[in-house]
This record gives C-alpha cells, structure tokens and sequence, in this order.
C-alpha cells in the first residue's frame, strides 16, 4: 500500500522554503515545485513572475504532493533497522523492505531486488512507521549511539539440548539404562553427576568407544543448524560452550560447522573404560562470558539448564531455550524461546532494536598466574593478514598504485602512525573508501590456507582469528574461511566518502586476547608476522613468525621463523607432541 491509500491524518507532512527556512505545512502557505524538491513559503512565492509561478502547486492537501509525498512526511521518532543480509542501516523509505511476518526480518533494497518474486512479494516497503504495525516500537531509534558499537556481539551457546540432542539420553536409549536419563535440569552439581555416570558405566560394561559409537550418529535439533546459518553472517563472533568431552563430542561440533568450542576431557583407563573426568575450568561458561566481556563485545547466552544459569546471568541478555520445567519455574528471569525459528526471533529483536546493548559491569580479572600451572589444551591464536589472506593495503597499493599503501605493520610498528599515512595518501590521491572497500571484499584466501586450517583442526581444534584491519576486509575472508571467530576493527568515512579513521574496537586486543583465553586454562600457541602480533608472540606459552619481513625478524631473532605452511605443520605438531605426547590414553591411563 502506498501513501496515497493512507489515512491522510496519519502523516503530518513538513518542509522548509527554500528562500527564508520557515517550516511550512499544508495550507496556504506551502508552494512545491512537482518533480523537485523546490518549496517556497507563500510571500516568497509571491516574489516570483507569474511565468515562474505557473510550475509550482499550492500544497493545500497531500494528494497536490503527488508521488513525493513519501519525501515530505515527517515522523516524530526516527526509525531504523538492518538489513539481514548484508547489515547495512536501513531507514524509512525506498531502501527499506520489511517482512510482514512474526518476527524482525528486513531487507534493503539491494537484497529485496535478489529475490524471487514469490518471496519478494512478502516483504513491504516501509516508507512510513506505520507500515511496521504493532512491531513499530522495535525500530524506534531511542539514543544517540555509534552504530558500529551495536556490532560489538558475541553469541554463545550451550550445545547438548540447545543445538544437539543430550548424548547421555541417547546412550540411554540404546542401553535401557534408566539411571542416566539424570540430566543437567535434574542435577545442578555436574561433579557429582558425572561420577555417578561413570559408576554406572563401569557397572554396566560400556567403554568410552560405546559412546563415540552412539554420537556419531547424532544429528543436530529441528532447525538448529538453519539457525547457525541464519546468525553466522550476522554475528561473526559464536562460541559453543560445553560441560560435555572432546573425547566423544567431536562428532557433534563437526555437525555443527563451528571448530570453536570450550569443552571439558576424559579420563579413561588402558581397559577402554572412562574412569575420571577434568573440568577444564570450574563454572568454564561464566568465566569465558566475563573473559569476552572484558575484551569489549557484549554477550548473548543460550542455554537450557541448571549448568547454563550462571553465564545466563553474566551475560548482557540470556536466553532458555527448551529447558525442564523445573529450570524454568526457578529461574523465570529469562526469556523462553520454544525452538529455534523463536529463538532467530528473539535474537533478530537484539539485534535490530536501535539502542545499545547496555554492558554488564565487568567483572575482576583473575591473575594470570591462577591458571598457569593448570593449563591443559592448546588453542591457536593468529593474525589473518599475511598467514591466510592477502596484506590488505599491499593489494590495494597495487590496484591505486600509491606508493605510501606499500608500508605495513611488518615495516611500521606504530599503527596509528601508519593509518595517518594511509589516509593522508589517499586523500592526496582521490581514492575515496568505497574503492577501498571493493578492492578488500574480491582478496582471496592466500594458497595452501584452507588445507593447513584442515590439517590443523583434529590436532588443535580451537582457533582464534585476529586482524586489526577492518570488518570489510575481514569478514568475506572470514566467509571464505567458514570460521565463526572474527575480532576486527572499523572503517569510518567522512562526509565526503574518504577514509576518516580506523576505529579500533579495544587497544592490544591481541595481547589482551590472548591472556583472557589463558584464564580460561588455555595453552595458547601464537602465529603472527608483523611487529603488532610480537607481544601476543611474547604471552602465547608458544610463538612463531610466519614469512616476517627482514626488519621484523632482524629485530626479534628470539622467535621462531617458518617460512612455509609444511614448516608450520611440523612445529605445531612438536609442540603439542612435546608438551602432551602421544594419546591421552597413554597420558592418563
């Protein structure tokens, strides 16, 4: 439905002359220029000769506006929401489209136009508030905040009766053992629970390959894994976090497509059987919330039990989903979503709900050496420009031919330094930040990156991606990759379309993720190549320079060089060999 089939006293229609800047309304007063939007108060268009009145129209109602009325309406709240496929702002007008259906679904016209028509002709075209409907307060713009802050999100979630079914309730199924369908919503004391489980392994005679046995069959909830797909491009930043082991799970998180995952281990015995279990970390899904809090993202938590509730209450906003109706009546705090398609819902209505997720005070950081002699499995941290993509700047040096583009962090350790030049240069040249923008989202990844990330993930299978260049670089690499883990900084333009500055997301993120993940009980091993990866070089209990410039090795001898994928892969594995050798079987057994 257009404006002209609405109510006309819905809208309030408003402009200024374009002579004296008095506000004129419909009356007498208010003269439009059809076609244009050329307005003249009445005593200014009286100024005129009467030939050049003759193309003017008195606006006495909004039908005299014609097709512009959509220009001329004047809304009391600002409106605003983003585009779900690519998160562009989207404002009341021709580039908005909304879904008329439940839920916060919207398109700018770009991805409308990509369509089918069947499902295009869902969607409306919002050029007033009150085509949003009841859902119209969701979309009121209600601070003045910087957009990119509302793209500082991190989503976790609870895996086993939140994206897959429980392992231990499958195990039931196929043994008939009525003592393990105790689950987390019946037994809040997960020590306590999981030494019960193991006696009734042993007693029953089921080893841990039992187990594997039973989960390798899985198969993620209804709907689960179209969720992930949904929120991946929309929050690059999504973390599984389980109280369940890597010893059988592994199957699970492979269904999932996601290789970030915070687990516990196992302890099994030379006769197969499992006879102990390590907490990686106690109460590891409040700890790593505060963790990522404290490296500036805010929180959304989902989960489904007992053992959920203390990072549900960390986090910014947390969410049950599924839970026992014993959870749910102790904790009524939280929003319930029924499955998955109301669970997109609700995170849509986060997402899209023009203010700013209000973060939770941060908690203390523990020290580091709380943990420094309990750290069991490794995670890698890496840069991303130079190790598996392209230098940014280098590719677009040779696309401008801006001879300053050529100097990078491996040359200039001063990054803020660095950037004044990068965006004086550009300036001087005329290459305005769009140009930029599409020379960074055609890179791909560089030769041999997608194997080595393969090789890589059975033997280190967490990994942290780290770029201090921008989201418009790094998330279609990031894409390319299919990693779900993007820290990144932001471009910003100015009023003329040219670089103004890079907003950095939090100083020495790097240093500072790597010592966060450390408190979580995390061996970390660091590659880098620039002199802004050498302090998380210098923390990681491991670091290696990968193809580092002259300077950046003629100033660091003290760090390892590899100069190749191949020499890459037979560091890492002596690592992890040295320091954990051979199985864990052998290790605890």
């Amino acid at each position: 439905m257009g404006v002209a089939d609405a109510m006309a006293e819905e809208f309030t229609y408003f402009c200024r002359c374009d002579v004296c800047r008095c506000s004129l309304f419909r009356g007498d007063n208010w003269y439009h220029k059809p076609g244009t939007n050329y307005d003249l108060c009445a005593r200014d268009f009286a100024k005129l000769s009467a030939e050049e009145r003759q193309v003017y129209v008195n606006i006495a109602t909004s039908s005299d506006l014609g097709s512009q009325q959509n220009e001329y309406i004047l809304e009391i709240n600002q409106y605003l929401a983003r585009c779900d496929q690519c998160r562009k702002a989207v404002s009341l007008g021709d580039d908005w489209y909304h879904k008329q259906a439940e839920g916060n679904y919207d398109l700018c016209a770009h991805h409308w136009k990509d369509l089918p028509d069947a499902t295009r002709n869902q969607y409306v075209n919002v050029y007033a508030s009150k085509v949003l409907g009841e859902r119209k307060l969701q979309y009121v713009l209600q601070e003045e905040i910087d957009i990119a802050e509302r793209d500082l999100v991190m989503v976790v979630l609870d895996v086993e009766g939140t994206l897959m079914p429980e392992a231990w309730l499958e195990l039931q199924k196929k043994t008939g053992i009525e003592g393990l369908k105790r689950t987390t919503a019946h037994e809040p004391d997960y020590d306590k629970l999981m030494r019960y489980r193991i006696n009734l392994l042993r007693e029953h005679n089921i080893k841990l390959s039992d187990m594997i046995e039973v989960v390798k069959d899985l198969k993620p909830l209804p709907g689960a894994k179209e969720f992930l797909d949904w929120l991946k491009p929309l929050v690059p930043r999504i973390l599984l976090l389980t109280d369940t082991f890597e010893e059988y799970a592994m199957p699970m998180f492979e269904q999932l497509g996601y290789p970030s995952v915070f687990c516990n281990s196992l302890v099994v015995d030379s006769d197969g059987f499992i006879c102990d279990h390590i907490l990686r970390l106690k109460d590891q899904k409040r700890k790593a919330v505060e963790s990522f809090q404290r490296l500036n993202f805010r929180v959304i938590a989902v989960g489904d039990s007992f053992n959920d509730v203390s990072m549900l209450t960390a986090a910014e906003p947390g969410i049950l989903i599924y839970p026992s109706e014993k959870v749910r009546k102790a904790h009524p705090e939280f929003p319930v979503a029924k499955d998955h398609n109301d669970l997109r819902a609700k995170i849509g209505r986060i997402l899209s709900a023009n203010k700013q997720i209000l973060p939770k005070k941060l908690a203390d950081p523990p020290p580091l050496s709380a943990t420094a002699s309990s750290r069991t499995m490794w995670l890698l941290v890496c840069n991303v420009a130079g190790f598996l993509a392209p230098e940014p700047w280098i590719a677009v040096q040779q696309r401008t031919n801006i001879p300053e583009l050529k100097v990078t962090t491996a040359q200039e350790p001063d990054y803020a330094k660095l950037m004044a030049l990068r965006s004086s240069a550009l300036r001087t040249n005329g290459v305005k930040l769009q140009q930029i923008v599409d020379i960074m989202d055609g890179l791909e990844l560089l030769p041999g990156a997608t194997q080595f990330l393969a090789w890589l993930k059975p033997i280190v299978p967490r990994t942290f991606m780290i770029t201090d260049g921008p989201e418009e670089y790094a998330l279609p690499i990031f894409d390319q990759l299919e990693h779900p883990m993007v820290f990144c900084n932001f471009f910003e333009a100015d009023d003329e379309g040219f670089l103004k500055r890079l907003i950095t997301r939090l100083k020495g993120q790097k240093l500072k993720t790597v010592q966060e993940l450390q408190r979580l009980n995390f061996r970390i091993l660091a590659v880098g190549n620039s002199f802004n990866d050498i302090d998380m070089i210098h923390a990681a209990e491991k670091g290696v320079l990968f193809r580092p410039s002259e300077a950046v090795k003629k100033d660091h001898p003290e760090i390892p060089v590899v100069t190749s994928y191949d020499e890459l892969k037979k560091c890492i594995a002596q690592v992890v060999e040295t320091v954990e050798p051979n199985s864990k079987k052998q290790k605890t057994g």
